[in-house]
Parts: structure tokens; C-alpha cells; sequence
């Protein structure tokens, strides 16, 4: 198999794309409880759902560039190893892009909808037994976000690096 170097630009989206996904994971524990309390959550604020939108766009519109090197990655891995099957399956689902299913939804109700923390998507009242389901995946995706950077890393253009390194050269 052939192996492709990337560039920093490329190296540096899907950063950012993690960055932001950490980001999304944050605000949808945030939203839907914690291990700590036995209370359902109080509804998404407006900030919540300004926040959500704000990464719901900023991921669609990094999507097109962002697929094709994650699906190269993908390809890449050993499946077979991966101890969840609720991930393996979403993944398997989502297989171009498992990160879609959390922003596709237009707002956080129906976030929570898609992702079965409540039958209706007027009435703010997460499953928690549900929501705690859903946190392995979101932190596999994390993890897998992580090793994306890493694969990238290995495989990210010396010549970028060279030319920087005779830039700085050539200034002293």
C-alpha cells in the first residue's frame, strides 16, 4: 500500500477538527447529565444551542476536506481490535464520517432525540441510563480523533518542514 504524505494544512484541519470535536463531546455531556447526580439536567440554554450551532457549522463546512483523510485513516485501522460493538456498529453506520450523526442534528433536542436520551424533542428530559450508553462512543471517537492526528503526524510533508528550517537558516 502506497503511503501519502500531508501537508501542514491538512495536518493542521484535522486538528482543529478534533479540537472541535472535544469541544462538541464537552457540550453534549454538559447537556445531557453526569455520573454525579441523579437530577435530570435543566434544558440547553441558548448559549448551549448558539455553541452547538457554532460547531455544527463549523464541522459541515470543514467536512468535504476533512473526509477523504479520514476515510484513508479509517482504512487504515484494524477493526477487529476494537472492543465496542455499540461504537463498531455507529462507526460501521457513519462509515464515511461516524462524527456526522452528533452534528447533523439542527439543534440539541434533536440531538438528544437521534441519539434515543428522550422519545420527544419539546420536553428536555435525557435518559441518563442512555447518556451513559453513548459516552464510550463519544470518548472512542475522541481516542480515534487523537490517533488521527498521530498517523497524520508520521506521515506529514519533510519538504514543508525543510524549507521552514533553510528560512530560518538563511535570516541569521
Amino acid at each position: 500500500m502506497e503511503t501519502r504524505e500531508y501537508c501542514q494544512a491538512e495536518y493542521d484541519l484535522v486538528f482543529e477538527w478534533a479540537e472541535k470535536w472535544l469541544e462538541l463531546i464537552k457540550l453534549i455531556n454538559n447537556v445531557t447529565g453526569n455520573d454525579e447526580g441523579s437530577e435530570s439536567p435543566p434544558p440547553p440554554t441558548m448559549s448551549d444551542e448558539f455553541q452547538y450551532e457554532s460547531l455544527r457549522l463549523w464541522l459541515s463546512k470543514h467536512e468535504e476536506q476533512f473526509v477523504p483523510l479520514w476515510e484513508t485513516f479509517y482504512k487504515s485501522l484494524d477493526w477487529s481490535s476494537d472492543a465496542s460493538d455499540k461504537c463498531r456498529d455507529l462507526t460501521y453506520k457513519y462509515a464515511q464520517n461516524p462524527f456526522l450523526f452528533f452534528y447533523e442534528p439542527e439543534n440539541l433536542f434533536k440531538l438528544a432525540h437521534q441519539m434515543e436520551l428522550q422519545d420527544g424533542t419539546l420536553v428536555w428530559e435525557p435518559n441518563e441510563y442512555m447518556a451513559n450508553l453513548a459516552r464510550p462512543v463519544f470518548i472512542r471517537l475522541g481516542q480515534l480523533s487523537i490517533e488521527l492526528i498521530d498517523w497524520m503526524d508520521q506521515r506529514k510533508s519533510q519538504g514543508e518542514d525543510r524549507d521552514k528550517i533553510t528560512e530560518i537558516k538563511g535570516n541569521n
